[in-house]
């Protein structure tokens, strides 16, 4: 979908719900080109060119996802920035943060640049770039971290590859230190997962597949909790998976560290029961584990203690032919993460403003954007959701290249109708 171009919208008779601004209630929202103006009454000598109907909806800021896989350069038998970023908008997204593990990697400002290009020309959601921590993501050499922030990457990520040794770890951490710029892992020690491909436990061990402890988890996480402590490096801990690394977290937030975190919506959702009948759509990474870990996960958003990020990343269908331990993992999670989300409000596992918080002002202060609310004279980036309408997930509908979605065949509660990018409405059903 093109941009259109600039002009004055209102956006009528919504229910606007901003937890960041504790804004509850049926608001008028006027925007003049990129920025919203007026919430409430209109400003003197205001007329709209454009007006959307927003009643009986709610009107939520922008999201912004932390961690989705976008597949190009490099995968394009997996996806491109536009189906991506399509089915991004679709379900409410406006800013998505690309990881760096592309061909090329995003190690360079070429690549960064590149990759906003495209998602610029594609037009659906604004694309922010994660540099790449180490050169090409090997662990070993350090990157070029100004050259980096420089072509706009908001943090530096080795994802949950391995490092050489602590050492480089310790470099990193300072010299990003240095240059102001947040670091992202996934913490994992690699020799602790032994090639596990599941949660260790009583499934894995009835299932006969390798198990993956929370201790490899855990024990990567001290290491990284240490050095930020000794570097004074901003971390960011992408994709917690189990209780005890939520608390670890906890901890050292009380400790006084500038540590933040978030969970991939699937593990809210799944736990290592759903592994069992060795379906491939259940082979992720960081692993689905107990149920104990799910529900302190949950409690670690309503807490406001967790971001949500989508983990995305689209397969084909030959990727998940394999048996479950050879299949490659992850599930394509953006085509209908509202809806997903919506599913665990509506079961009062979160409440929806914990869910909209973990999803909007949470993630925009990790990356130190200005997004994630609703506040005059900043960018409109807006969607809007019909609460009850209902829709289904079939093969047919996914926008996504990625055909390993798990939710396919549900029906849930709850739909974007609307998505807005900088005053622009890129999505409409």
């Amino acid at each position: 979908m093109q941009l259109q171009p600039q002009h004055k919208l209102c956006i009528s008779g919504g229910h606007v719900f901003d937890p960041a601004q504790n804004i509850d209630g049926i608001l008028d929202i006027f925007i003049e080109n990129e920025r919203i103006v007026a919430i409430g009454s209109a400003p003197q000598g205001f007329t709209a060119d454009t007006t959307i109907d927003a009643s009986g909806k709610k009107i939520f800021p922008g999201f912004i996802d932390l961690h989705s896989f976008l597949a190009e350069p490099g995968f394009s038998q997996k996806g491109s920035i536009a189906s991506e970023t399509k089915a991004a908008a679709q379900s409410g997204f406006t800013t998505i943060c690309c990881t760096p593990n592309t061909k090329p990697v995003i190690d360079s400002p070429a690549v960064a640049a590149l990759i906003q290009e495209k998602a610029k020309k594609a037009g659906h959601c604004t694309v922010l770039t994660l540099g790449a921590l180490t050169a090409n993501l090997e662990g070993e050499q350090l990157s070029n971290m100004s050259g980096l922030k420089e072509a706009g990457c908001v943090a530096l990520s080795n994802l949950d590859l391995a490092f050489k040794d602590s050492h480089v770890i310790k470099q990193c951490y300072n010299y990003a230190a240095g240059f102001n710029i947040t670091a992202m892992v996934t913490p994992i020690d690699n020799a602790l997962a032994h090639g596990g491909c599941m949660h260790e436990g009583p499934a894995s061990t009835q299932m006969g597949l390798a198990g993956l402890p929370v201790s490899a988890e855990t024990s990567a996480l001290a290491q990284h909790l240490i050095l930020c402590e000794e570097t004074g490096i901003r971390l960011h801990i992408s994709r917690v998976s189990s209780a005890r690394a939520l608390n670890m977290i906890i901890d050292a937030q009380q400790n006084g560290l500038p540590v933040t975190a978030d969970v991939a919506l699937a593990n809210l959702v799944f736990t290592d029961e759903n592994c069992r009948g060795y379906d491939s759509l259940m082979h992720v990474t960081p692993v689905y584990r107990s149920e104990a870990d799910r529900k302190a996960l949950l409690a670690g958003v309503n807490n406001g203690q967790l971001s949500i990020c989508s983990n995305h990343l689209p397969q084909d269908r030959a990727s998940k032919m394999a048996p479950f331990s050879a299949s490659e993992v992850g599930i394509n999670s953006l085509d209908n993460f509202m809806q997903v989300l919506l599913s665990l409000v509506e079961k009062q596992e979160l409440t929806l403003s914990a869910a909209i918080k973990a999803i909007t002002a949470l993630p925009a202060a990790v990356i130190n954007k200005k997004l994630g609310s609703i506040v005059v004279e900043q960018r409109a980036d807006l969607c809007i959701v019909d609460m009850q309408q209902a829709s289904s997930v079939s093969s047919e509908t996914l926008v996504s290249k990625g055909s390993n979605n798990p939710w396919i065949g549900k029906t849930f509660t709850g739909k974007v109708t609307h998505t807005i990018n900088g005053g622009h409405l890129v999505y409409s059903a």
